[in-house]
Order: structure tokens, then sequence, then C-alpha cells
């Protein structure tokens, strides 16, 4: 603060007295000697900082944290550093850990097919970094930077999105997920682990891809006039069977004699009602079960089951007409949607208008 004073000459100076033409509240006007053997008051001495300075405490509070967010923590002011500073050694030993941290070079040599590929894709270019370690956005794994998945470009960022049906859009968030809270935020940033994170731009074409052929055959521009695309052959929920308005539907699935058995054993673990008694424990043909003859002479089998969708999706107009982007509502931040990277929502309009910004997402 720079503070200007006008002296008169002849005027004596008087260091006590208070400038001339200065307005300022924060002025001190008492001499100097007053302050001598007053004790300034620390602000930092609290109760948290109390805690920092307890071992047990701050040690289970270091394992929820990296290298890189205990230093920030530290420098928060000098009385959390002085706290932290006396336990340094340990405390650096104790940071959260990567899951692929312990995991030997070697330890694909026992596994099955499927744990090793989750092994091969894991994305570990090195040792395990302890700077950076947080959890995946999507399945909740704890990876370090080495192990996460390289996100996708920022021009990808629209074909996230996944249309949810009229009543997941109606209903209030609370309801709808149980991270409203902490919803999408791959605008500001994407930490994946390699298994989530490998095929996105895979499963976004393909969806974009579904709206397409939609609208090619569509009614709308000459197609077959058939009802293709209608009813219940529309797009579903993206939600699945945890739509709101989830429904049972009847569907048929190529299997082999190899896959029979852990298909039949997935499905009377998650419900009976798939197989009906006398006839899902049974190796023979029925309603249920259905041998074909392919090509060859080889015996395929046609298993039906009753599995829970979710709803059919509105299609706007000036999209079937071209005359708006496929999912442009949702990638402009109109509507509700689903986010197909960290499968979590992406707020709309109306929800910002009721709940605020969403936190942690950028413009």
């Amino acid at each position: 603060m720079v503070v200007v004073l006008e002296l008169d000459e002849d005027d004596a100076f008087d260091p006590y007295s208070r400038p001339k033409g200065l307005e300022h509240t924060s002025v001190i006007t008492r001499p100097i000697e007053q302050n001598i053997g007053v004790e300034r008051p620390n602000p930092n001495i609290n109760n948290f900082s109390a805690a920092l300075g307890c071992y047990p405490i701050v040690t289970q509070l270091t394992q929820y944290l990296d290298l890189n967010t205990l230093h920030a923590l530290s420098r928060t002011c000098r009385q959390f550093r002085a706290n932290l500073l006396q336990y340094r050694t340990g405390l650096v030993q104790q940071t959260l850990h990567c899951e692929n941290e312990s995991m030997p070079d070697d330890a694909t040599r026992d596994m099955d097919h499927s744990d090793r590929r989750s092994v091969l894709v894991s994305g570990r270019v090195g040792p395990c970094a302890r700077d950076m370690v947080s959890d995946c956005r999507r399945c909740g794994r704890i990876v370090c930077r080495n192990c996460a998945h390289k996100p996708p470009s920022a021009s990808l960022l629209r074909m996230r999105h996944r249309r949810l049906c009229s009543k997941c859009l109606a209903t209030p968030l609370p309801q709808l997920s149980r991270h409203w809270q902490d919803p999408c935020a791959c605008t500001s940033s994407v930490y994946l682990c390699a298994p989530c994170g490998t095929g996105l731009n895979v499963a976004d074409t393909n969806y974009l891809r579904i709206w397409t052929w939609r609208t090619r055959y569509s009614t709308y521009l000459g197609g077959l006039g058939t009802g293709i695309g209608e009813g219940n052959e529309g797009v579903k929920c993206w939600r699945g069977e945890k739509c709101m308005a989830a429904q049972e539907v009847e569907v048929e699935i190529d299997c082999s004699e190899e896959g029979r058995a852990s298909d039949r054993e997935s499905s009377e673990s998650d419900s009976e009602r798939h197989w009906p008694e006398g006839e899902g424990k049974e190796e023979r043909a029925g309603y249920w079960q259905q041998e074909i003859e392919g090509i060859g002479g080889v015996v395929k089998k046609k298993v039906r089951k009753r599995v829970r969708v979710g709803k059919t999706v509105k299609e706007w107009e000036d999209e079937r007409d071209g005359k708006d982007d496929v999912l442009g509502r949702e990638s402009r931040g109109e509507g509700r949607s689903w986010c197909g990277w960290c499968g979590r929502v992406v707020w709309g309009m109306k929800d910002r208008q009721i709940y605020g910004e969403a936190p942690g997402v950028s413009a």
C-alpha cells in the first residue's frame, strides 16, 4: 500500500499525526511502543490443524491422498506444514497406491484368458507413479497416471452423449443417479482406467450409426414404409435395465455348446424366471432352447431369454428431416443425457436452473 503525505515546510512533522487528505480505516494512530510485547494471534490454529498434528488421524487421512494432494495440503499455511512435516517420512509411504503397483511382471502366467486380457490392456508403461493417483470415473478402480487410459481428444466430446427416455428425463436427479452431485466432468478431465477406456471410439461410432440407420430407412424420407424403427423397435434408453421405465422382453441369443452352460448359470443367478421349471435345467430342445442346423450340417443352439431393456427414446422431427444434428440438443447442453465414457449423468438446462452449475464442469 502506498501512503501519500502532504508535508508543510512551516509546520513540524509529527510521526503520530494523521496525514492530510488521507481517508483510510487501516491507519494505525497509536505509538509503536504500545505494540511491543503484544503477541499476534494465529488464525490457523483450529480443530483441523490440531487433527493434523495427531499421527493416527493424519495417517488415516493420507491413505486417501496422493503425493500431489498431500503437497497441496501442506502448502495451505505454515501451521499445516509444521504439523505435517514432523511425520513426513511415514506419510509419504502411506499415500494412495495404484492397484497395479503390487503386480509382478510375470503375473499373467497363471491367469485365465479374461484376467490376462485385463492385465494386458492395463495401459501400464512403466513403474506405477505415486504423485498422481485417483479412482476411475467409471468403475472406481484406483489407478495411477501410468496405468490410466489416454483421454480422447476434445473434438470427440460431443459424441459421448447418450439419449434418455422421457421417464428418465422427468425423474429428479437424486432419484436417477447416486452420483448426481458428482456428474459427468469429461469436459474438464477424463480419468479412466485402461479397461474402461478401451473401445470408446468404437462405441460412440456404433451408437451414431444406429441413428443414421433410422434416418435412412424412416418413412419420412421415403424408406421402406414398413414401420422399421417405430414402436418397440426404436432406440432404447441408454440406462438399459436401470431405466426408470424398463420393461421385460424376449430375446433370442445364438450360442454354442460350450457357451450354453455358462449362459444358463448366469441366467439362473439373475432370475429363475428365465428358465421355467422343467425346461432350463435339461439339455433338450423346447421353447427356451432350439436347435438349428446351419451350413455344413453344423447344429447351433438358440436360447430364448427374458431380459429387461430400457424404454424407447424420443426422436425429434428436425433430426429426421436433417435440419439438426443427431443428438444436437444433448451436445449443446439443452437436454439431460448420459455420458458413454464415465457412465454418469450430464446435466441439462433445467437441471442447472434448479441445482445451479454442475460442480467440476468447465464451460
